[in-house]
């Protein structure tokens, strides 16, 4: 289980989560930054990753992508380890979205 984080949240949060999700990924660190939302959800499909954003763009654009997956962080005007606490809370349900039907995962503080 991977997760990329758009460039809207901190890379930091790779590292916070690595124990969860090891081969997680940020959109800043990896030639994504400022690529646009579409060119950032191709990427996330196309190499197996589930998005994780504060952006609700990509509601709409999941639809467009095929096998595109993303978790939205609802609100999310607060700190970084506040962001991570919420994603562990919510780790089996992230985990099981591949698997799943649903594309979508939207999450608040």
């Amino acid at each position: 289980m991977k997760l990329l984080f758009d460039e809207s949240l901190s890379p930091k949060l790779v590292l916070l989560l690595r124990d969860l999700f090891p081969d997680s990924e940020s959109a800043l660190r990896n030639g994504l930054a400022r690529a646009g939302d579409r060119r950032i959800l191709d990427y996330a499909a196309a190499h197996g990753f589930i998005l994780v954003s504060t952006d609700g763009d990509f509601e709409r654009l999941l639809s467009q992508v095929p096998g595109a997956k993303a978790v939205i962080l609802r609100s999310c005007d607060y700190p970084t380890d506040v962001a991570a606490s919420a994603l562990r809370r919510n780790a089996i349900r992230i985990a099981e979205l591949p698997g799943s039907q649903d594309r979508l995962i939207i999450l608040d503080k």
